[in-house]
């Protein structure tokens, strides 16, 4: 009964769980973290969602969609995603290319023949891998754009004079206007609008809360956007007619990761388009780029396979993340990004809290409770001293508070046990970065020692700047609670 009654309880609040296997505690740890966060960053609203096996297990809105007048975020509250618009993208493309629509290894000029020569051959894999040389952003492009472009085409027009950086396909660098410029492409090999070519795709996949964020066109039930002016305010009219391939959807997290499950269930895409899309692309030399086609790829801490993409606007925040071994799909949406720390390792670590893990014994809790006198070394190498408090709450979680010196002054901020795994504690403090302290009880119990990381390392490969190193922390027990 007291089952049935919570869940209906979580409904009613738009917080839809699926009890086939029990995730609370992943689940309360995640919105310990999310909460910290957002309050430590002023984030109005966002919105989660993690699916498991084809199964939607958390699904959850928080803050304020409307600070003015007060709307909640709710599950169906639509979010700009950014730059997860191209995976979105890549859904499409993926067909063009089972339907042998589009040749992604053909001179693009086949398709765009009024597209400016570059000198090299420009084809649409070096667009979808980031390879192909077309600039990304720069100064000369305003923060909010306000020009209107009716057509895909017309849109090219902020960028297609300029020169391509390099030769495509011998260096990798992050392009969305890449992805504009393949759009244009893929309209042109489909014979068929960039417009009806997506919404047909969404159709196909279930993803009915996803659309254009269309400059003319009010749709219903999107959230207000918010940057930052010594406190946050709405953001200034923003036309997103020149990004849409690459940045220009609004979704939900529930629509996204309901697509991701898609792709890795292998019902919408062969599983080599899958693969092709999600591989990491090899430039020419023979390096690995960790780009696929619209997807970065790599190995998370755990070892676990991951594919995943991130987008950051002054107005958003959006991560979406897929470990296809384990069949999870996290998705993570924000209405503002202006002044956020929220990266993809942010996202990945909790991510992770759903992945299989070690629950704490007994007498592993008693032992981590209390006060602890710490000494840490600072990412500038400097010792400093201070205190980690740990008790049990009322969701029988561990967590506390981890007060120390950052930058010449105290701070004081949010901390809680993540995992345990072969005796070593994971715990993740929030900064609002997260900070992750994997460390060691000695056998009395009463001290213990490890280390602290506070870096952007997700794909598994180890940090070239020493000064994201791993760092020492160590701890004695000062009393127990």
């Amino acid at each position: 009964m007291k089952t049935t009654l919570t869940t209906i309880g979580l409904l009613l609040l738009g917080i839809h769980v699926t009890m086939a296997q029990d995730y609370t505690e992943a689940i309360d740890k995640a919105r310990f973290l999310i909460e910290a966060h957002r309050q430590q960053t002023n984030i109005p609203g966002c919105q989660v969602a993690v699916m498991v096996k084809g199964q939607l297990v958390w699904s959850e809105g928080f803050g304020v969609r409307d600070l003015e007048n007060g709307l909640k975020v709710t599950t169906d509250t639509k979010f700009r995603v950014a730059s997860v618009s191209k995976p979105i993208t890549a859904m499409a493309l993926g067909k063009l290319m089972e339907s042998h629509q589009l040749d992604m290894d053909k001179d693009i000029r086949t398709y765009l023949p009024t597209f400016p020569d570059k000198g090299y051959t420009i084809t649409a894999r070096h667009l979808a891998s980031s390879t192909s040389g077309i600039r990304h952003y720069n100064a000369s492009d305003p923060e909010f754009n306000t020009k209107h472009y009716g057509s895909i085409l017309a849109s090219l027009e902020r960028f297609e004079n300029d020169d391509i950086l390099f030769e495509p396909g011998t260096q990798y660098a992050y392009s969305s206007y890449g992805w504009v410029l393949l759009s244009a492409v893929m309209e042109k090999a489909s014979n068929t609008s960039f417009f009806a070519l997506m919404e047909n795709t969404w159709d196909e996949l279930g993803m009915d809360n996803t659309t254009f964020d269309y400059p003319d066109k009010r749709v219903d039930d999107t959230s207000m956007f918010y940057v930052y002016d010594k406190k946050r305010k709405p953001a200034p009219t923003e036309n997103r007619s020149f990004m849409y391939a690459g940045g220009g959807y609004l979704s939900t997290a529930n629509d996204l990761v309901h697509m991701g499950d898609v792709l890795i269930s292998d019902t919408y895409l062969k599983p080599e388009t899958r693969e092709l899309l999600t591989s990491t692309y090899q430039l020419s030399n023979g390096t690995d780029t960790y780009y696929g086609l619209g997807w970065e790829t790599g190995t998370n801490r755990l070892g676990s396979q991951v594919f995943f993409h991130s987008g950051s606007l002054p107005t958003s925040v959006a991560h979406l993340m897929i470990y296809p071994e384990e069949e999870l799909v996290f998705a993570y949406l924000a209405n503002t990004g202006d002044h956020v720390f929220f990266n993809a390792r942010e996202a990945q670590s909790i991510a992770e809290l759903f992945l299989e893990e070690k629950a704490l014994t007994n007498t592993q809790i008693q032992q981590l409770l209390g006060s602890w006198h710490i000494t840490t070394t600072s990412l500038r190498n400097k010792d400093s001293e201070g205190l980690l408090r740990l008790s049990l709450d009322e969701d029988a979680m561990i967590s506390g508070s981890m007060t120390f010196k950052r930058s010449k002054k105290k701070i004081t901020c949010p901390i809680m046990v993540s995992t345990i795994n072969g005796g070593e504690v994971h715990l993740i403090a929030v900064s609002p970065m997260f900070i992750d302290m994997y460390v060691t009880l000695a056998d009395n119990a009463k001290a213990f020692t490890g280390h602290w990381l506070h870096d952007f390392n997700i794909k598994g490969i180890p940090e070239k700047d020493p000064y994201w190193a791993p760092r020492k922390i160590d701890g004695i027990k000062i009393d127990h609670q």
